[in-house]
C-alpha cells in the first residue's frame, strides 16, 4: 500500500467521523431555536385553521357627561348647554343589546363589538344658554334622555404568548351613534342678555362620533393554572373626538367550551365645544360568556 493511500483513507476516516458530530450540532442547534420560540410562542394554536368566539355580554355603566344642543326659537337662536353625573342604571336603563365576535388564524384575530344603550330620563343640570349663566334656582325640573350604538371593528396581533400570559396590540375603528334629548321647566321665563328660554321646552340632537384607536389587550394567568387568568384592555384614539379612551380589567375562568369574565369597563369621550357631546363618560361593571367554535 502506498503513501497517498494511506493518507486517503486516513482523511476519510476523519471525515466519516466528523459528519455525525456536525450532524448532532445541527440537532442541537434546531432544538435550541425551538425552545426559544417556544417561549415567547408557547401554545401557538393552528396557523392553518380559523377558530371563532361569540361573547354576549351585560354591561351596567354608570353615564356623566355634559351636552350643547343647538339653538331654535326656544333657546333664542343660542346653545343650551347641560351637565349630567353619575347616575342609576338600574333605574334609567331602557334597553340594551351587546355581543362581541373574534375570528383568529394563527396569531391574527379579527374582533367586532357592538353595543346599544337606552337611557331614559337623567337628572341634569341647566348651565347655561348661548354665554348666558342660568340661575341654579330658576330651573325647577331639567332632564335628559340618551341613547346609542357603539361599534367597534380592530385587528389584533399576538406579539408575545408566553407561559405567563399574552399581549396583542391592536388597531382599529371605533364608531359611536349618539341621540340626546333634553326637557326643562323653569319657574319664569328666562330672558337676559339677549338669551330666551321659554318656561317649557325640549331640544334633541343626534351625533355620529368616528375615531381611529390603537390599544393592545392579552391577559395575564394566575399562578400554575390554564383556567384562571386576569383579562386586561386598554386603547387611546381620535379623529372626530379629540381623544377617547377605553380599558377594562377583572377576573376570568376559561372551561372547555369558552371563557366567563367579570370585569369593570370605562369608556370616555372629549369633543370640541361645537360638538352635541362636551364630555361622556360610562363606567360599571361587565360580565360576558364567549363561546368558542
Amino acid at each position: 500500500m502506498t503513501a497517498m493511500q494511506e493518507g486517503s483513507r486516513s482523511d476519510g476516516g476523519d471525515l466519516e467521523l466528523l459528519l455525525p458530530r456536525l450532524g448532532r450540532m445541527r440537532l442541537g442547534i434546531a432544538l435550541c431555536l425551538a425552545m426559544a420560540a417556544g417561549a415567547g410562542h408557547a401554545e401557538s394554536p393552528q396557523a392553518n385553521g380559523w377558530t371563532f368566539a361569540v361573547a354576549p355580554y351585560l354591561w351596567l355603566p354608570n353615564v356623566s357627561g355634559a351636552f350643547s344642543f343647538s339653538g331654535n326659537s326656544s333657546t333664542g337662536g343660542g346653545r343650551l348647554d347641560l351637565g349630567t353625573g353619575p347616575d342609576s342604571y338600574l333605574s334609567n336603563l331602557k334597553f340594551l343589546f351587546m355581543m362581541q365576535a373574534e375570528a383568529s388564524k394563527g396569531d391574527w384575530t379579527v374582533i367586532a363589538d357592538a353595543a346599544y344603550l337606552d337611557f331614559s330620563n337623567h337628572q341634569t343640570t341647566l348651565n347655561t344658554v348661548g354665554s348666558v349663566v342660568i340661575p341654579r334656582e330658576l330651573a325647577t325640573n331639567t332632564g335628559s334622555s340618551l341613547s346609542g350604538g357603539l361599534l367597534g371593528l380592530y385587528a389584533a396581533y399576538t406579539a408575545v404568548r408566553a407561559p405567563w400570559g399574552t399581549v396583542e396590540p391592536l388597531g382599529g375603528l371605533r364608531y359611536l351613534n349618539l341621540s340626546a334629548s333634553a326637557n326643562w321647566t323653569l319657574s319664569t321665563t328666562f330672558t337676559q342678555q339677549g338669551a330666551t328660554l321659554a318656561t317649557q321646552g325640549s331640544v334633541s340632537q343626534t351625533e355620529n362620533i368616528v375615531d381611529a384607536i390603537i390599544g393592545v389587550r392579552g391577559r395575564i394567568r394566575l399562578g400554575n393554572s390554564d383556567r384562571w387568568y386576569l383579562p386586561y384592555y386598554l386603547d387611546v384614539g381620535t379623529g372626530a373626538s379629540r381623544y377617547t379612551v377605553q380599558a377594562s380589567g377583572g377576573a376570568a375562568y376559561a372551561a372547555r367550551w369558552g371563557d366567563i369574565q367579570l370585569t369593570y369597563r370605562y369608556l370616555t369621550y372629549q369633543l370640541g365645544s361645537g360638538e352635541l357631546v362636551q364630555r361622556l363618560t360610562l363606567k360599571g361593571p361587565m360580565v360576558s360568556v364567549m363561546f368558542r367554535f
